[in-house]
């Protein structure tokens, strides 16, 4: 093959050329430290860096909505050890007003306590978080309760937000859920969440006994009463349920060893049956209630256990001298509580079917469903509980201070379910940011495979491309300076 001088001068342009472009390029990879800046460069890992930087930035999304979740639930969860806090005190004073050394006046100073526990609760219930009230539900802008009537005014909604492509989590627990309710009609009174005391102290002495009178019981939850038409329209007269007489036998739970039994007279009137049953003091009390109206009375008797709290347990067996037949004479007064149904053995019932003080009333078409005595909104509302708590103790009624401990109880161990509820979505966010975070750490690293230039490398690379390209020029400087002529002579 002819070797010709073009040939030199093309191969080393080339060459000069080739030195260049790797130089360009080595000092542009470190001068932007990315070994692709375009494209072109390399489409394929193009592709994937844009995948990664797409992923790395989505995940940098969630888990600013994790910090901004953990900032709600860690104030819910401040929150609820407050109100527990309360709650607990709100049980020792509850205990300090329902002992018998105790006055009235004693009990008017535990209630202004109670009365600062119960301001507090609304305080907490109002908590916010930078301008969003965290017990609000979708209405975040305004104060979950009615700091002048303790109505919850927000919704129960649930705020939830994104921590990951498939999971969201709620930021709050709606203050309708645990703190307080809402009236049923805007046409229902105000004061129907924080209900008065409604057992009117009308006269020194109780019409019925002659002595001085008190509070019905409180227990209202484990009344037992005569069912199908057992009331009388004159409690002092003889009763046709007593006419052969006979004798109940009264247990009050399965470890009571002495059960102790009362003798009814044949003909006793209810007054006779309920003095016979306190008389005996066999662990029960027994009460008068008219179910009906003063026009149109119908007394019945209402046995409860005394102390309050162990109605459920109650067994009432009845003897006569002459069988009635199922369900006649004495024998409405029989009960068992594992025959609460059964028509001869349980004539009394566990319930309280449209009377005020003796409800447990969930049905809100009931117009006693925000009695004061409604076991079913004291018992699942702080505030109300507290209002409970408060108002007996202004009354001095012992027996719904003692009731009130367990409404206490009760509502306590809905705050422990709710807290544990938000631990549990706190746990779920640090798991879910652990996650992430991993998973960030990994993408940077697959990332930077692709796209990070070699410092090191990329230095050695330009010093020998510079190198060879200085030896290129020093050559064909000389090289080219020779001529034709050179070449002739």
């Amino acid at each position: 093959m002819r070797i010709t001088t073009k040939m030199f001068y093309d191969r080393f342009l080339s060459d000069m050329q080739k030195n260049m472009e790797t130089i360009f390029k080595a000092s542009e990879q470190i001068s932007t430290q990315k070994k692709i800046n375009r494209p072109s460069d390399d489409p394929t890992a193009m592709s994937r860096i844009l995948g990664y930087t797409t992923s790395i930035s989505a995940i940098g999304e969630y888990k600013r909505a994790i910090d901004s979740a953990k900032g709600f639930l860690d104030a819910a969860d401040s929150s609820f050890a407050r109100l527990n806090d309360i709650l607990t005190r709100a049980k020792e004073l509850a205990l300090s007003g329902a002992t018998g050394t105790t006055d009235a006046n004693s009990r008017l100073m535990i209630a202004k306590e109670v009365g600062v526990l119960f301001e507090s609760a609304v305080g907490i219930a109002n908590t916010k978080v930078g301008d969003r009230y965290i017990f609000s539900g979708y209405k975040s802008n305004i104060a979950p309760i009615d700091v002048n009537t303790g109505e919850f005014v927000a919704d129960t909604n649930i705020f939830e937000v994104s921590i990951s492509q498939t999971i969201e989590i709620g930021l709050n627990i709606p203050a309708g859920e645990l703190f307080s309710f809402k009236r049923i009609n805007s046409t229902d009174p105000q004061n129907a969440i924080l209900p008065s005391y409604n057992y009117n102290f009308d006269s020194t002495n109780d019409p019925l006994t002659g002595e001085p009178e008190t509070p019905p019981d409180a227990d209202p939850i484990s009344a037992l009463h005569i069912r199908n038409g057992g009331g009388v329209a004159d409690p002092t007269a003889l009763n046709s349920g007593t006419t052969n007489g006979g004798d109940l036998t009264i247990t009050v739970g399965d470890n009571d060893t002495t059960p102790i039994t009362i003798n009814i007279a044949a003909g006793a009137s209810l007054n006779d049956v309920r003095d016979a049953i306190n008389a005996a003091n066999a662990g029960v009390k027994a009460n008068i209630i008219n179910f009906g109206t003063s026009s149109s009375p119908d007394y019945r008797i209402v046995i409860a256990s005394n102390p309050v709290g162990q109605s459920d347990k109650i067994k009432i067996v009845v003897s006569q001298t002459i069988s009635d037949g199922a369900g006649a004479g004495l024998n409405r007064f029989s009960f068992d509580p594992d025959y609460q149904d059964d028509p001869v053995k349980s004539n009394m019932r566990l319930d309280a079917d449209g009377i005020a003080n003796y409800n447990y009333i969930i049905d809100t078409s009931n117009p006693n469903y925000y009695s004061f005595n409604n076991n079913y909104l004291n018992e699942n509302n702080v505030l109300r509980v507290l209002h409970f708590l408060k108002v007996s103790l202004e009354m001095n009624d012992i027996g719904r201070i003692q009731k009130a401990l367990d409404y206490i109880n009760k509502v306590a161990e809905k705050v422990y379910q709710q807290q544990a509820e938000v631990g549990a979505r706190l746990n779920k966010l640090d798991q879910e940011f652990n996650f992430q975070d991993n998973r960030e750490n990994d993408l940077q690293t697959y990332l930077s495979n692709d796209q990070d230039a070699d410092i090191p490398k990329l230095t050695t690379q330009l010093a020998q491309s510079q190198a060879a390209l200085e030896s290129l020029r020093v050559a064909s400087s000389d090289f080219l300076r020779t001529s034709l002529f050179d070449f002739i002579k």
